[in-house]
C-alpha cells in the first residue's frame, strides 16, 4: 500500500497537481500523513557553479502549511540548517543531497525526531521534486519509516545565472508509517 501510495502521490505531482489534501484512503496503513508548505533559504543565494551553501529549511505541514494532517495532529513545524555545495544548474536528474536530521514538533505537544540519510533531487514538468525517505529516531512514531516529498517551482534561468536565488517555496507532504 505504501508503494501504491508513493506511485500515485508521484503521478501527481509529475502532472502538476499539487496535494491540497490527504484523504483517509491515503493514510490507512500509516501513523500520520500531512500535506503543507516548505520554505527553503540560501546563503550565499543559489548560482550557477557548485559552493558552499547554507540551507535554512522552515517546514510547516498541517493547517499551519495550508495542509491537513491525519492521524491525531492537526499541524507541525520543523526548522533545519545544513551545508553542502550545491547549484541551481548542477543538480540534475537523480542526484542526492547530504543527510539530514529533522525534528517535527506536533500541534499535539509530541515531536518526531528523523533521519533522512538518502535525499533526491529530480527535475520534471517545470518542478523540482525532492524526496527524502528515513527512519524516526525519537518520539513520537519511534521505528516508523518516513517520506518527505517537496515540490518546488522550477528555478528561472536568469536567476540561476546571475546568483540572484535566495528562497525556494513549494508543497510537502510527510508521512510516517
Amino acid at each position: 500500500m505504501r508503494a501504491f501510495g508513493s506511485a500515485l502521490a508521484g503521478v501527481l505531482v509529475l502532472a502538476g497537481a499539487t496535494l491540497s489534501h490527504v484523504t483517509p484512503a491515503q493514510a490507512d496503513t500509516g501513523l500520520l500523513a500531512c500535506t503543507g508548505s516548505v520554505t527553503v533559504d540560501y546563503s550565499p543565494p543559489l548560482g550557477p557553479l557548485l559552493r558552499d551553501t547554507s540551507q535554512s529549511v522552515t517546514e510547516n505541514p498541517g493547517s499551519s502549511g495550508g495542509g491537513n494532517c491525519i492521524g491525531g495532529v492537526t499541524s507541525g513545524t520543523a526548522h533545519t540548517v545544513f551545508d553542502q555545495q550545491v547549484s541551481c544548474l548542477v543538480q540534475g536528474l537523480g542526484d542526492t543531497l547530504v543527510q539530514n536530521v529533522v525534528t517535527y514538533h506536533w500541534d499535539n505537544g509530541q515531536q518526531s525526531t528523523i533521519t533522512y540519510p538518502v535525499t533526491t533531487v529530480v527535475h520534471a514538468a517545470n518542478q523540482e521534486i525532492v524526496t527524502s525517505t528515513g527512519t524516526v529516531t525519537s518520539g513520537y512514531g519511534l521505528g516508523a519509516v518516513s517520506e518527505r516529498v517537496a515540490t518546488y517551482p522550477s528555478l528561472g534561468l536568469l536567476d540561476c545565472l546571475n546568483s540572484t536565488v535566495t528562497r525556494q517555496t513549494g508543497r510537502l507532504t510527510v508521512t510516517l508509517t
